[in-house]
């Protein structure tokens, strides 16, 4: 082991490691470095008047820490839940993720607006709301005339219609 080795401790305050502390030993050239490139970072970015001294390499850790944990703290804020099932606690559960099933959700909901809008740009208004109904929204032909309180005949004989439309608009285009 060599002499001139800088110790860094970090503790973990939350989750499955708390309050467990991991050591590192940094070569003497690789702190030096660090606290030389710090010391430059902070001095660059100070404003008129400030001191700005040499950091340790504990000290360093220490700072990115803080930056990590308020960073993770902005992210659970907007992104995760507060309920831990599993300690049924309102402590934050730290392996919790973003629930991504909403953008499964908008994805979907977007697929039928552009459908819908690809049937009115192609139908009349009464027979791309009937193919809406019937087609994307799995109505039966007899719940939407129950439903519009006309006859089962006359929608039946738009629905012919529109679909007709619909196969010569797309044979048409060479869809």
């Amino acid at each position: 082991m060599h002499n001139n080795m800088e110790k860094v401790t970090i503790k973990y305050d939350q989750g499955k490691r708390k309050d467990e502390v991991v050591t590192f030993e940094i070569p003497e050239q690789e702190f030096e470095q660090m606290i030389k490139n710090d010391y430059q970072n902070r001095l660059a970015n100070a404003t008129n008047g400030e001191i700005v001294e040499r950091r340790t390499v504990q000290e360093i850790f220490d700072g990115m820490s803080r930056m990590d944990y308020n960073s993770w703290q902005t992210h659970k804020r907007n992104t995760l839940s507060f309920h831990n099932v599993e300690s049924e606690t309102d402590e934050p559960n730290l392996f919790d993720f973003p629930d991504y099933s909403q953008i499964e959700e908008i994805k979907k909901q977007e697929d039928y607006e552009e459908q819908c809008q690809v049937l009115r740009n192609s139908l009349s208004p009464k027979q791309a709301d009937l193919m809406i109904a019937i087609v994307l929204d799995d109505v039966t032909l007899v719940e939407y005339a129950m439903k519009t309180g006309e006859e089962y005949n006359n929608v039946f004989r738009r629905y012919k219609r529109a679909e007709q439309a619909l196969k010569e608009k797309w044979v048409e285009n060479g869809n």
